[in-house]
């Protein structure tokens, strides 16, 4: 999936794989709910970096996006189920410390 016009604060690739890793997990019976959390998680991030009025540090954006796209890595190593559950949470809390990112915070 590609974003719009370069949307939003993430890579366009990485976003993607992020997008198509959520969709797939969200089918999965145990890990869906925390998959969902994560997606309307990233979502808010992307209209968080569309809408900012901050200057924020270009150079502390991109470490972010390496670090988010280490955590997506290690969560395709997981499988699925409950094991994901956890890890998933914790993916969805930094997505979410990236929209306060973006919103100065």
């Amino acid at each position: 999936m590609s974003k719009e016009g370069y949307f939003g604060g993430l890579p366009d690739d990485l976003f993607s794989s992020v997008v198509a890793f959520l969709q797939v997990t969200s089918a999965d019976t145990v890990a869906g709910k925390a998959a969902t959390t994560a997606l309307a998680a990233l979502a808010g991030e992307e209209h968080s970096a569309a809408n900012t009025i901050f200057d924020v540090r270009t150079i502390d954006a991109v470490f972010k996006a390496i670090e988010l796209k280490a955590d997506l890595e290690i969560l395709k190593t997981i499988g699925g189920g409950a094991a994901l559950v956890g890890p998933l949470g914790a993916f969805a809390g930094k997505l979410n410390d990236l929209a306060k990112f973006w919103a100065g915070k």
